[in-house]
């Protein structure tokens, strides 16, 4: 894997450079990493935590960009959304379901391929997010062999009355407004959150409305808590299509697909409860969710219109000791039903005699157990165990005419151990296993015509974290070994299909690091190298045994620094760097060129004056021409290459008032 050098020196030397002033958020608390709130440095070495304050320093305006900016990890535009596909630890077009998204815990994903859905997250109602790098399937399921990112909500806050006020604008008629009420006592409150977000975006046909809201009301305190968090969302956006390589070069901002649109409309609530009894913990989460999708491919005469409901119940709870041997052990059950209907049709006024139809079905039951103990001062073991019953069924109408059905168990494992070499130094270990599910889009067109069988994956991981009073760096290397990876070939079978791959591998090493050089400036930065390999396998008759896996960027860099020149004013610089990759498509690694490799950077000024916070943001401020997918071979597409091309320089001012 090719290192940019001017990206790795700049790194250890913006790391180095360090003087002693103190570094915040020690002890902040996390729940990701045992499904119970605890100290940030009691949990697991490796933990990537990104605060409300990061975020509103930060360029990003929306939550994709975000993880992309401060989370070291890929996102990709290969449909014209928001909702950009998430990809960590290098997976490709599959990203999406092997990178685990939780709303307080509570599973995002979709169990079909679409992207999860973030922008249906207002900005202002996100407390922080926990990364958990290539762990997560113990407690959490399947999905996870990349890594779990936990969106931790706002709650409200006890004896406060507040609201805040946050409007923007910026290029290509963008208009940002968003709004939240705290109201709260000593053990009773409530805070909502709403927001409103629409552009016409830099492509043609590519507009986009977007409006959530979202509730948290809490009851109790002391010994046990009880809260309803509710939501609904509603998204409106018209679908560019792709480029080929002569409209890149002259008409970028065009579209072949003028009428093209979708929608989509959601609701959430979740129950959630704990209580203290002594030494014991206990919790449990009840949460149902729906949604609505509609789409009108104009351009090719199809439309079709999806609705998906889900209902999960978790239970669990914590005994903790503080012997001779500090030990905790974590017991819990996961219950999920899952509901899903399609229908294809010409277009909107025939989808009632649709001409193909699926409905799905999937039950989930599982047990879990994970243990930690303080074997010695300097040493720390973790131990889990998941057994998990998956029932299928899909049932197809029309041209792919089925009805199968299919019951599996799979399992994960983990075995972690944390070794503290000094009063700065952690030296962090894990072997763990890791499973998926096929979602009903991928078993709905397969290359044997049978239901997928889950795909199972055996993970290492290595590293060590420095961490003091002036600096926190982390390096680590991981791989990761998969069996049966689902994945859709295009040279499985005539036109491709989604099928069980024999072995792959992910690798790769991660540096992640942040520093204050002085009371006014803050430095941070990342540094991902990552390589994905088919190991074996011939397929349609070529042979890809040590190819590599299209669509993973070979290398990942992240820099910022903040600067405070004044008490009140802050100047925020970014910039990242995408290494090259393979084109989708391109299993047989038979094109001879790959994805151009792009370098953004972005400036944010900010001021506080009267209550008021203004900024203004300069994104891609060298105007770089880039696009983050590619195919070849596309069918439809006029030349060899087509991709969806990424905005150039763009404007955003903002002002923000808090109400006390």
């Amino acid at each position: 894997m090719r290192i940019p050098a001017i990206g790795l020196c700049t790194i250890v030397a913006m790391l180095c450079a360090a003087s002693a002033y103190a570094q915040t958020d020690h002890d902040a608390v996390v729940v990701t990493a045992t499904r119970f709130p605890e100290r940030r440095l009691d949990a697991p070495v490796g933990m990537t935590i990104i605060t409300a304050a990061d975020i509103a320093r930060d360029t990003a305006r929306t939550l994709p960009e975000v993880l992309t900016h401060l989370g070291g990890l890929y996102a990709r535009n290969n449909s014209g959304s928001p909702d950009l596909q998430l990809d960590l630890r290098g997976f490709g077009i599959t990203g999406d379901q092997n990178t685990l998204v939780l709303l307080d815990g509570v599973r995002l994903n979709e169990n079909d391929l679409s992207s999860t859905k973030l922008s249906a997250i207002p900005l202002q109602s996100i407390a922080r997010i926990e990364i958990l790098r290539g762990s997560g399937s113990v407690l959490y399921g399947g999905g996870a062999a990349g890594g779990t990112i936990n969106i931790i909500t706002k709650g409200p806050r006890a004896d406060t009355k507040e609201a805040s006020l946050f409007a923007g604008a910026g290029s290509y008629g963008t208009l940002d407004a968003r709004a939240s009420v705290n109201l709260a006592g000593e053990r009773a409150g409530a805070l909502v959150s709403a927001s409103h977000f629409e552009s016409d975006n830099y492509r043609a046909n590519n507009r986009v409305r977007q409006d959530n809201v979202t509730g948290d009301l809490r009851f109790g305190g002391g010994d046990g808590t009880f809260a309803l968090k509710f939501g609904a969302d509603a998204q409106r956006l018209r679908l560019p299509g792709v480029r080929d390589q002569n409209q890149l070069a002259s008409d970028p901002r065009g579209t072949d697909t003028p009428n093209d649109w979708s929608t989509r409309d959601g609701n959430f609530v979740t129950l959630l409860g704990s209580r203290r009894l002594g030494s014991v913990e206990l919790a449990a989460d009840l949460g149902y969710r729906d949604q609505l999708s509609t789409a009108d491919y104009v351009s090719l005469f199809s439309y079709y219109a999806a609705k998906l409901r889900s209902l999960s119940f978790a239970p669990r709870l914590r005994w903790s000791s503080d012997g001779e041997i500090p030990t905790s052990l974590v017991l819990g059950v996961d219950l999920s039903h899952w509901d899903f209907d399609r229908a294809f049709a010409a277009d909107p006024a025939s989808i009632a005699t649709p001409s193909s139809s699926a409905s799905a079905s999937q039950d989930n039951s599982a047990f879990y157990a994970q243990a930690s103990a303080q074997v010695a001062r300097a040493v720390k073991l973790t131990l889990g165990w998941r057994t998990q019953r998956v029932s299928t069924r899909l049932t197809q109408a029309g041209f792919f005419a089925s009805d199968q059905q299919q019951t599996r168990s799979p399992h994960a494992g983990e075995l972690g151990v944390q070794f503290a070499l000094s009063e700065r130094w952690t030296a962090f270990g894990r072997l763990g296993t890791s499973f998926r599910v096929a979602t009903v889009d991928e078993n709905g067109y397969t290359a044997s015509g049978n239901l997928l069988e889950p795909q199972t994956a055996r993970e290492r991981d290595a590293g060590l974290e420095y961490r003091d009073q002036r600096l926190r760096l982390r390096a680590s290397a991981y791989e990761i070994d998969l069996d049966n990876e689902i994945y859709f070939s295009p040279i499985v079978v005539p036109f491709g299909a989604n099928t069980n791959l024999s072995p792959t591998r992910r690798a790769g090493f991660e540096l992640f690091g942040e520093a204050r050089v002085s009371p006014s400036v803050e430095l941070s930065g990342s540094l991902v190298l990552q390589s994905a390999k088919f190991e074996t396998g011939t397929y349609g008759g070529v042979d890809v045994s040590g190819k590599d896996v299209p669509l993973v960027p070979r290398t990942l860099v992240q820099l910022q620094a903040a600067w405070r020149p004044a008490p009140r004013t802050q100047l925020v610089a970014a910039a990242r760097y995408v290494g090259r990759q393979r084109y989708d498509n391109d299993q047989a690694n038979a094109y001879r060129g790959l994805m151009p490799d792009y370098a953004l950077a972005d400036l944010k000024l900010s001021h506080s004056v009267a209550g008021w916070r203004l900024s203004a943001a300069l994104d891609n401020i060298f105007d770089k021409r880039y696009y983050s997918y590619g195919i070849v071979g596309s069918f439809g597409c006029a030349t060899a290459v087509c991709a969806y091309p990424q905005a150039g320089r763009t404007w955003f001012v903002s002002a923000e008032h808090a109400l006390r």
